[in-house]
């Protein structure tokens, strides 16, 4: 039987990006990472929960066919801020998060700047929860503050480790510790999310369903160092991804290969 599906060529697993964005990057500035104020939580909260969460619900459920496993897992967490980390598959990596791990938890997502360079939306994908990478000791200063206060606030950081847009990607590519600084330093939670893709029973040539499978949180332990402490989180969540990424069901609609030398 001829294979149809799409084959796409890389060189560099780690900075390959394939999302087909090209957005100019524009500077932060004098950006507020955690701004104050109750008339601002009041329009966030407003344009976050009543706006943006049902249509984007819809949107996952009807143009991907969202499927969450591990559901009760979700019920350890109750009270607790918690880094949700996951593989980079879509461009809707920026809410699923929001809405199937941490569903009703008031959460963020660790982004690079240009997500905030989209002219015009700064200040909508701000209020959604960008928290935009650090380029220089000034951002980076502000940048840590507010992952920490929303930690303090017992909400939810999400963080995709891959950092480039893979589309339909079956495989989970490689990804250093970096990331997990943070719970490793702040003592919290960390859950995995892993995204699979389920062949379509019709029309099976078109683009798969979406499955996101969360795992148990993971602790870090505060006995070990902090270099101990980053690497074990980042095992854990490396080895739940692998094990999800290799099950039967994960339908490869894009064939990733690597180009030969």
């Amino acid at each position: 039987m001829k294979d149809n599906r799409r084959v796409v060529y890389y060189e560099d697993a780690l900075n390959d990006e394939f999302s087909g964005t090209k957005i100019k990057r524009i500077p932060l500035g004098k950006y507020e990472y955690a701004p104050k104020g109750f008339l601002y939580d009041l329009v966030s909260g407003f344009v976050y929960w009543v706006i943006a969460y049902p249509l984007l619900w819809l949107v996952s459920k009807i143009g991907y066919r969202v499927k969450t496993l591990g559901k009760r897992n979700r019920k350890m967490l109750r009270g607790q801020g918690v880094f949700i980390y996951g593989n980079h598959t879509q461009i809707i990596d920026a809410f699923t998060a929001q809405l199937f791990a941490c569903r009703g938890k008031r959460t963020y997502i660790v982004c690079n700047q240009d997500t905030t360079s989209i002219k015009g939306v700064r200040w909508l994908v701000k209020m959604l929860g960008a928290i935009p990478t650090p380029e220089n000791p000034t951002e980076a200063e502000g940048y840590k503050a507010c992952i920490a206060k929303r930690i303090r606030q017992r909400r939810g950081i999400a963080i995709f480790p891959e950092a480039h847009i893979w589309p339909y990607s079956t495989h989970i590519r490689p990804f250093g510790d970096e990331s997990f600084t943070f719970p490793a330093e702040l003592g919290a939670p960390v859950m995995a999310m892993a995204c699979t893709y389920r062949r379509r029973k019709f029309f099976k040539n078109r683009s798969p369903r979406m499955t996101l499978h969360l795992s148990k949180p993971f602790y870090p332990n505060m006995k070990l160092s902090l270099p101990e402490r980053r690497r074990q989180l980042r095992n854990a969540v490396y080895d739940f991804l692998l094990e999800k990424a290799a099950e039967e069901e994960n339908y490869e609609f894009i064939r990733y290969v690597k180009k030969k030398k």
